[in-house]
C-alpha cells in the first residue's frame, strides 16, 4: 500500500505539472457538483408535500410555493446539467494537456536511454505496456480519486438524510456494495496479472498485424502469398488472448450477479419499510419520495465511491508499469572526471576493445586495437559478421564496450557527454533511415540545429550527386518525399541512399563514417563520388565500411576484420604483397570482372 501510495504521488504531480489550472478548475466543479443531488431530492420532496397539502385543499397550481418550488427544481437540474457539460470539458481539456506531457516525458525518456536495451526482448515490453498506460493513467487517477472523493460527500449527505429515517437502512445501504467492492479489487489483481504476463504475446499479435498491413512487407506478402498464413497466426495469437481475458470477465460477471440480487432484496425490503411508514402516517409523500430517491442515489454513489476506489487500486497497479519505464537508468553517461570534447586534434586511439551482444555466446569485437589519425581516412573490411558495424556503435558511443577503451586525443570517450561527443560524427548507417519529410529536411536533419542552411543543403546535395534530382521534383527541395502523405513523390531506394549520404555531408563533423555508403548506388553515381572521395570529404577524418574492394583502394590504411578481432592492417600495396585475407577477398572479387 505504501508503494501503491508512492504512486499516486508521482502520478497526480504529473497531473498537476501537466495543467494546474485545468486540475483546479476541475477540482471545484466535482466539489460543487456534490452538493446539488441533495438539493435537487430536498426540494423535490418539499415540492411534492406543498402539491399534497394543495390537493388535500382544492388549492390550484398557482398557489402558495409550489410554482416557487418547481422553479427551484428546474434551477438545480439546470445547473447540475450545466457543470456535467463543463465539467466533461475541462476534464477532456485537461486529458489533452496531460497526454501530450506524458508523451513528451515517455519521447524524452526513449531517445535517452541506452541503445542496447533493444536487444532485450524485456525492454519492448516494458516499452509497450508504458506506451499503453501512460498517456491517460495518471488522468485517469485523478478523476477517479475526484470521483470518489465527490461520491463520498454524497453518500455521506444521502446516509445522513436516510439516517432521520433508521439507522439500519443507511447500515443497509454500505453492507449491500460490500461484496462488489472485493470482487473489484480482487479481479483487478487477476486482471492486471493476465495482461502483463500477455504482454509478449500482445506484441506478437501487433507485429503480425504489422506484416499484413506494413508498406515493407506488402511486397513480399503478396509476391509469395504469404496473406492467408499470417492471417492465421495473427487470429490464433489474438485469439489466445482474448480468451483467456473473456474466461476471466466470465466469472466476475457471474459474481456481480449474484450481488445484483442482493441489492435487489435490500430495495424490496426498504420499499416495504417505506410503504409501511407512510401507510401508517409516519411519513408524508414528499417524505416518502424523498427516502426513495435517497436510497437510490445513495447506491448510485456508494457503486461509485467504491467503482473509484478499486479503479484506483486498478490505477495503481497499472501505473507501475510506466513508472518502470521512466526510472529506467541510463548506463551510457559521462563518467567523472567529465571533459567536454572538442574537435579532433590528433588521433581516435581504440584499445583492446571488446563487446558481446546479450544472449549471444560469441563476442562481435573481441579485443580489437588500432589507431585513426586526424585527416585519415581508414577502410573497415571483412566477411559479414566480421564486426564492422559493432565497431562503429562503439566508436560513436552508442554502446559501451565489456573491455578496452576509445580514446579520443588521449581522453576515454567515458568521460565525455555523450550527447556532445556524438556530434563530433556524421555517420551514413547501412540501414539509414527515410523520413517521410521534405527533402530540403531529410538533408538538414544532419544538423538540425543549424537553421534554415538551405545554401549548404544543396551543397551537400551536389556532393552526393542527388542535386539535379532535387531540383526537378514539383517543388523542387520543398517537396515532401516518401508515400505517406498527400502530394508526396516517392524515390528509388539507390536516392534514398544519395539524400542519406548528402545528410551526413551536411553536418560539419570532424569525422565521418559511411557504412556501405554505395550499396544501392548505380554504377555512374559510385564512381562520380569516390573518384573524388577526398575532395568530398574535405580533409575530415574518415572511415569507409564497404564489401567493394575497388572504392578499397583509396584508403591511407585498410583494416581487416574477421570474427570481430583485426587480422591484417595496412595499405593496398602492403595487404596484397602479404597475400592474406585482404589478398584472398580482393582477388575472388575482382576475378568476376575479368
Amino acid at each position: 500500500m505504501k508503494q501503491k501510495l508512492t504512486l499516486f504521488r508521482k502520478a497526480l504531480r504529473f497531473v498537476w505539472q501537466s495543467a494546474p489550472g485545468w486540475a483546479t478548475v476541475n477540482t471545484v466543479i466535482s466539489v460543487f457538483q456534490s452538493f446539488l443531488p441533495l438539493a435537487l431530492v430536498w426540494l423535490i420532496k418539499l415540492l411534492i408535500d406543498n402539491i399534497t397539502s394543495a390537493v388535500s385543499s382544492h388549492q390550484n397550481v398557482a398557489s402558495g410555493n409550489i410554482i416557487l418550488m418547481i422553479i427551484a427544481v428546474v434551477i438545480v437540474y439546470f445547473l447540475d446539467e450545466i457543470t456535467t457539460d463543463f465539467g466533461n470539458f475541462v476534464r477532456n481539456k485537461q486529458s489533452m494537456k496531460l497526454e501530450a506531457y506524458m508523451y513528451g516525458l515517455l519521447h524524452a525518456k526513449a531517445v535517452r536511454l541506452d541503445l542496447i536495451n533493444f536487444e532485450h526482448p524485456q525492454y519492448y515490453d516494458c516499452l509497450s505496456r508504458a506506451t499503453t498506460e501512460a498517456p491517460w493513467r495518471p488522468n485517469t487517477i485523478l478523476n477517479n480519486l475526484i470521483s470518489m472523493f465527490r461520491g463520498l460527500l454524497s453518500l455521506i449527505l444521502m446516509a445522513g438524510l436516510l439516517l432521520t429515517l433508521h439507522w439500519s437502512i443507511a447500515l443497509l445501504l454500505v453492507i449491500v456494495n460490500i461484496p462488489g467492492i472485493w470482487l473489484r479489487l480482487h479481479y483487478a489483481d487477476v486482471l492486471y496479472n493476465f495482461r502483463r504476463d500477455q504482454t509478449p504475446e500482445a506484441r506478437k499479435s501487433a507485429y503480425f498485424n504489422w506484416l499484413l498491413t506494413g508498406d515493407r512487407p506488402s511486397r513480399e506478402i503478396r509476391l509469395f502469398g504469404l496473406g492467408d498464413y499470417f492471417i492465421s497466426l495473427f487470429r490464433k495469437s489474438f485469439m489466445k488472448q482474448k480468451e483467456e481475458e473473456l474466461e476471466i470477465i466470465r466469472k466476475r460477471t457471474v459474481i456481480e450477479m449474484i450481488s445484483d440480487v442482493v441489492k435487489a432484496l435490500a430495495i424490496l425490503f426498504l420499499l416495504i419499510y417505506i410503504a409501511r411508514q407512510t401507510v401508517n402516517g409516519k411519513l408524508t409523500l414528499g417524505q416518502m419520495a424523498m427516502f426513495l430517491l435517497a436510497f437510490r442515489q445513495g447506491m448510485t454513489y456508494i457503486k461509485d465511491l467504491f467503482s473509484s476506489l478499486s479503479s484506483l487500486y486498478e490505477d495503481s497497479l497499472f501505473i507501475g508499469d510506466t513508472f518502470e519505464f521512466l526510472d529506467l537508468k541510463e548506463s551510457v553517461v559521462a563518467n567523472p572526471p567529465v571533459t567536454v570534447p572538442a574537435v579532433l586534434e590528433k588521433e581516435i586511439a581504440i584499445e583492446n576493445l571488446s563487446f558481446t551482444y546479450p544472449g549471444n555466446p560469441q563476442p562481435s569485437v573481441s579485443n580489437v586495437s588500432f589507431n585513426i589519425n586526424k585527416g585519415e581516412i581508414i577502410a573497415l573490411v571483412g566477411p559479414n559478421g566480421a564486426g564492422k558495424s559493432t565497431l562503429v556503435r562503439l566508436l560513436t558511443r552508442l554502446y559501451d564496450p565489456d573491455a578496452g577503451s576509445v580514446r579520443y586525443d588521449g581522453t576515454d570517450i567515458r568521460n565525455m557527454d555523450p550527447e556532445h561527443y556524438r556530434k563530433l560524427f556524421s555517420v551514413v548507417f547501412q540501414d539509414f533511415m527515410l523520413y517521410n519529410l521534405t527533402a530540403g529536411e531529410n538533408i538538414r536533419l544532419g544538423s538540425i540545429d543549424t537553421g534554415d542552411g538551405s545554401g549548404k543543403a544543396q551543397n551537400a546535395a551536389k556532393s552526393a550527386g542527388v542535386d539535379e534530382l532535387l531540383n526537378k521534383l514539383p517543388k523542387g527541395y520543398n517537396t515532401v518525399i516518401g508515400n505517406l502523405f498527400d502530394d508526396s513523390r516517392e524515390l528509388s531506394w539507390g536516392e534514398w541512399q544519395k539524400i542519406a549520404i548528402a545528410r551526413a555531408l551536411f553536418r560539419e563533423a570532424p569525422v565521418l563514417i559511411l557504412d556501405e555508403p554505395s550499396s544501392s548506388l548505380d554504377a555512374d553515381t559510385e564512381f562520380e563520388i569516390f573518384s573524388r572521395f577526398r575532395a568530398i570529404v574535405k580533409g575530415r577524418t574518415s572511415i569507409l565500411i564497404t564489401h567493394r574492394f575497388t572504392n578499397v583502394t583509396l584508403a591511407d590504411r585498410i583494416v581487416v576484420l574477421d570474427k570481430g578481432s583485426v587480422v591484417e592492417t595496412g595499405t593496398h600495396d602492403e595487404l596484397m604483397r602479404n597475400r592474406g585475407m585482404y589478398y584472398s577477398m580482393y582477388t575472388k572479387q575482382s576475378s568476376r570482372f575479368k
